[in-house]
């Protein structure tokens, strides 16, 4: 798969890797990689009591992934976002989940790993 990369704070030549969590078909996995390898971020939370449909994203806005919903608005892969709910009790109220529409294409442009495929 041909894909552009990007920049992602420091780290250069980054892209992502996309597929379907092992245990719930209907969730969206992004994991987020660099070229040299010292950089790897899951992106992406499993809810299971989510009703997911295809080309969402529950999106882990929180922890060493805080900012990520806005870079990935930026980037035009987040399209809207659904709701915002902290990510647990204790949490800021800039620590979020994201629930996302998400464009596909934006997706797969940036993406050297794309097996994402909604089943149910």
């Amino acid at each position: 798969m041909n894909n552009q990369y990007f920049r992602y704070k420091k780290y250069k030549n980054c892209f992502f890797e996309v597929g379907n969590y092992k245990n719930n078909l209907q969730a969206m996995s992004i994991v987020l990689k660099n070229e040299s390898g010292s950089l790897e971020l899951i992106l992406t939370v499993n809810k299971p009591n989510y009703l997911y449909y295809p080309d969402t994203a529950t999106i882990k806005n929180y922890s060493e992934n805080g900012g990520i919903t806005d870079f990935l608005e930026k980037l035009g892969i987040v399209e809207e976002i659904y709701s915002r709910v902290k990510a647990h009790s204790l949490a800021l109220k800039s620590e979020t989940i994201d629930y996302c529409a998400i464009n596909i294409e934006k997706l797969k442009q940036y993406s050297k790993k794309f097996k994402y495929k909604w089943e149910f």
